[in-house]
């Protein structure tokens, strides 16, 4: 019995959420056990920190925010990928869902990252102050650069959602705040961040923006030959 093309494309096309389902399986699988082996490596250590002091908002804060930072970072380096050149080494439909969901995603631990302050009694912040740039008593100016630089990502990550009704030019144009968002944000990082002092995380935060910088400059070069 002979087979043509047609059957062997749905044979393909039946095969494809079963291979989909294994890598899901895998993954999860390899996830589950590397976080079973930290919780049985670190879960002691980890339980004495959170009853030995009154600062899990704090802490809870502060990871959420590397984390935020991290997606962000990784939105607008393939947001840059597809806008020049290198874009066409990758699938560009992948790369475009990957920074679109990445920078709702960001915004999504962004505001996390912010909002568990509320709870936390030693600060006593309001909600006004964590929505609104200078509300904060103390480092004013670094706070406040981090929250104009995530309502600069908020309006870029929606954006995607209004695309059609302002058209590809205007959204274009609107899209350049994620640049303003990401330099505000890395400044807020340096100035704000407690963690810049441990080492790993300076030298990422280092070499991050230092990637985006290479990009928009090899951008910026293709631009200008291109004229």
């Amino acid at each position: 019995m002979q087979t043509g093309p047609t059957t062997h494309r749905y044979i393909a096309a039946s095969k494809t959420p079963i291979i989909q389902a294994l890598w899901m399986v895998l993954i999860v699988s390899i996830a589950t056990g590397v976080g079973s082996y930290a919780l049985f490596i670190w879960g002691p250590t980890v339980s004495q920190l959170l009853t030995a002091t009154d600062k899990h908002f704090w802490y809870l804060s502060r990871a959420s925010g590397v984390i935020a930072y991290i997606l962000f970072w990784l939105a607008v380096v393939f947001g840059l990928l597809l806008s020049t050149r290198l874009g066409k080494h990758f699938n560009a439909a992948r790369v475009f869902a990957l920074h679109q969901y990445l920078s709702l995603i960001a915004v999504g631990f962004a505001t996390f990252h912010a909002g568990i302050l509320l709870a936390d009694n030693f600060l006593n912040l309001t909600l006004w102050q964590v929505l609104l740039p200078f509300g904060f008593q103390t480092e004013r100016v670094g706070v406040a650069l981090g929250q104009l630089g995530f309502w600069f990502l908020l309006i870029c990550a929606f954006s995607f959602y209004i695309k059609q009704y302002i058209g590809q030019s205007a959204w274009r144009w609107l899209h350049f705040l994620t640049f303003m968002a990401y330099t505000l944000i890395s400044i807020h990082v340096f100035m704000v961040g407690s963690d810049t002092r441990a080492l790993p995380l300076l030298l990422f935060y280092a070499g991050s923006q230092t990637v985006v910088f290479l990009l928009m400059s090899y951008r910026i070069l293709t631009l200008k030959q291109a004229m």
